[in-house]
């Protein structure tokens, strides 16, 4: 295996210069830099992390950990739901010239814990992002408050004493949805939401109820899903044994998708006869027919805010991380009957 020495070498510099440049310091030359940087990829040179990690502390490595739970559908495998989290986090990450590792937990993994203390005492990370997604006990932060590691946690403040998070704002995504109702006169409104207890759901959820309670709803029927497709669709048809709603709210784009499927099976006119609006944003959207009315979580950006937060913690230019994304209605086809469109272009 190649050495630093043979790299520096090469290129005709000191080990010292080689090492500052392979670490992007700012003190050497672009033009050292790349001639280092050529000469290490010539020779197949990978170097040690560990070597550096023991010289300043730092392995310029963190973790992303998506938490799963056994009671319901893997959305992390089944969907692409963090995809655009992953990328947001990953283009931070990049310029920063640290490494990402992805990890998958469920709650009810008996090895958790050890999972955390491993995270904290190997000294192979930096710092660790989390997405805990379900609303549980979280024991984990105590013990990364103790330990004073560097995490920051994807999640509203209200549902854990974390002292660093980055809020999706969910719950102003609900109000959105239930002003977009209220605006165009729906009074029999289906909601079909994720699972009870994770938390986008239920902070979704509490905001279309906060929204909703002064529109004069004349009926309103919840179901719950998994986030999953499938799931949208079984949820669809259960309404539909019970009435016909003038409007669906799908906890995210997926179930919607679902419901559509589930409508246009029956015979049922989007947004004709009932108006769909989906939640996220994603690549769904455009692909369904009609496309679809969605709130953008700009998840992506969140990505960012939680990698941005985690490294000026490792860094120490923050002492907190408490970001709050406001989501942003995107309105498409689904959820507009003729007559109100008509009345809005005129």
């Amino acid at each position: 295996m190649p050495t630093l020495k043979e790299v520096a070498e090469l290129a005709g510099v000191s080990v010292a210069t080689a090492s500052l440049s392979l670490n992007h310091n700012v003190r050497i030359k672009e033009s050292t830099r790349k001639k280092v940087l050529a000469c290490a990829k010539a020779l197949n040179y990978i170097p040690n992390r560990i070597g550096r990690a023991l010289k300043d502390g730092k392995t310029n490595a963190i973790a992303l950990l998506a938490m799963t739970s056994k009671r319901h559908a893997d959305i992390v495998h089944e969907t692409t739901l963090l995809y655009y989290l992953l990328e947001g986090v990953l283009s931070v990450v990049d310029r920063a010239h640290y490494t990402l590792r992805f990890d998958v937990k469920s709650h009810e993994d008996p090895t958790l814990m050890s999972y955390f203390e491993r995270v904290i005492g190997e000294g192979a990370l930096d710092g660790i992002v989390v997405s805990p997604q379900f609303a549980r006990g979280y024991r984990f932060v105590e013990l990364l408050n103790r330990s004073q590691f560097p995490y920051v946690m994807l999640h509203p403040p209200r549902f854990v004493d974390s002292l660093n998070y980055v809020d999706m704002g969910n719950y102003r995504g609900g109000q959105i949805v239930g002003e977009l109702m209220k605006r165009c006169g729906y009074r029999k409104i289906a909601f079909i939401n994720g699972p009870e207890t994770h938390v986008d759901a239920m902070e979704r959820e509490r905001g279309l109820l906060d929204s909703l309670a002064s529109a004069g709803v004349l009926q309103f029927v919840k179901r719950y899903g998994d986030f999953t497709i499938p799931s949208g669709f079984s949820a669809m048809r259960s309404v539909l044994r019970e009435f016909l709603p003038e409007a669906v709210f799908c906890g995210n784009d997926y179930m919607a998708a679902g419901a559509l499927k589930c409508l246009h099976e029956s015979g049922i006119r989007v947004p004709g006869e009932v108006a769909i609006v989906g939640y996220d944003n994603n690549d769904v959207c455009l692909g369904v027919v009609p496309s679809l009315t969605t709130v953008d979580a700009h998840h992506e950006k969140v990505g960012k805010l939680l990698a941005t937060g985690l490294l000026a913690l490792i860094d120490n230019k923050v002492k907190s991380v408490n970001k709050t994304v406001d989501p942003t209605l995107i309105e498409r086809s689904s959820h507009l009957r003729p007559r109100q469109r008509s009345r809005k272009a005129g």
